[in-house]
């Protein structure tokens, strides 16, 4: 029984299927991917950027999972919460991780260049550079998506009732 608008989830394929839900995929994976890389190559000298990257990648990856599971369970299309422009949240949640996938792509270019690091240590970061750079093309790519979305989705202006049968207009 549903109530207040929230039930058992309908999982729209559609969704999982189109090119946004393929991309919110993607984009989990390479901040889950970007969380667990700079676990293990975190090391002494550049701690605090690795520690900052790690945070930032994870909640890159809630934020993801949580508008991602929004659209799969068709959660947008309920009666409770119907009036959120979806598209336009869509549009501000990649905005906001393309903005911080860029800060951990800052905090890995100033760990490689942090006390004059030989070979082996900026070695050791190259993953997290190229993880950074293609997550940063991932994000700006539903950036891109969203924004369309959002220009599309323009509601059908209605003219009350009472103002049609007179044959004027509201605000004339």
């Amino acid at each position: 029984m549903e109530q207040n608008g929230w039930g058992p989830p309908a999982v729209d394929l559609n969704f999982l299927k189109s090119g946004l839900g393929v991309l919110k995929i993607v984009q989990m994976v390479l901040s889950l991917a970007g969380f667990i890389v700079a676990e293990i190559t975190a090391s002494p000298y550049n701690w605090e950027q690795m520690k900052a990257f790690e945070w930032i990648s994870l909640i890159i990856f809630i934020l993801t999972l949580a508008v991602f599971t929004i659209f799969l369970a068709s959660w947008h299309k309920s009666e409770a919460v119907i009036r959120v422009n979806w598209p336009l949240v869509d549009f501000l949640h990649s905005m906001l991780c393309f903005l911080l996938w860029a800060v951990n792509f800052i905090l890995i270019m100033a760990a490689m260049r942090f006390r004059h690091w030989g070979w082996y240590r900026e070695r050791r970061t190259v993953p997290l550079m190229i993880l950074a750079i293609i997550s940063l093309l991932t994000f700006w790519a539903t950036v891109r998506m969203s924004y369309r979305r959002w220009h599309l989705f323009s509601p059908t202006p209605t003219i009350p009732y009472h103002y049609q049968h007179l044959g004027t207009e509201p605000y004339s």
